[in-house]
């Protein structure tokens, strides 16, 4: 039993390291993890969801895709979901929040286009949130560097104290 715990936390290690580097290289790819700020797109994006967009080409958007873009009005980012593709002399995108009852007010022209929503994870955002701040920065940093300090003082009293029982460490331990 115990060496599942120890394959359970290698495991666990693995899957961080591989999670960090996923998130830190994201962006050279043109690929955005956001957290979802409002609920325009409830059920379907609740707040504090985290969303992981990819780069699209605009000529690959479909009614009823989630897609990420600028505001026409402001810059600020939005996820929204395509109503609407008008192809007049250029194409322009109509979106609307799931939540929503009207459409935006605004038509998207491609360049405010981010990318397409390609997978989310509720409530992951509010710890994306918490891991920003000082502490949960701190806390991401200490908390796995002691759980590794605990588990080799505990290997170490067990060998100690195997060897003061006068048997061989790793032995009925």
């Amino acid at each position: 039993m115990r060496w599942m715990g120890r394959y359970l936390g290698s495991a666990m290690l693995v899957l961080a390291i591989l999670t960090a580097l996923f998130v830190l290289f994201l962006p050279y790819f043109g690929w955005r993890m956001d957290i979802i700020l409002s609920d325009s797109m409830s059920p379907t994006l609740r707040i504090g969801s985290l969303v992981l967009t990819r780069p699209v080409r605009v000529g690959e958007i479909k009614v009823g895709d989630i897609i990420t873009y600028g505001s026409p009005i402001n810059g600020e980012l939005v996820t929204h979901r395509v109503m609407e593709i008008k192809r007049s002399e250029r194409l322009l995108i109509r979106t609307k929040g799931d939540a929503n009852e009207d459409r935006d007010p605004y038509l998207v022209p491609p360049q405010n286009i981010v990318g397409r929503v390609c997978f989310r994870i509720p409530v992951a955002g509010y710890v994306a949130c918490f891991l920003k701040t000082p502490l949960g920065f701190t806390l991401a940093l200490l908390l796995p560097g002691l759980a590794l300090v605990a588990m080799e003082v505990r290997d170490i009293y067990r060998t100690w104290l195997a060897q003061q029982q006068g048997r061989k460490p790793g032995v009925g331990s």
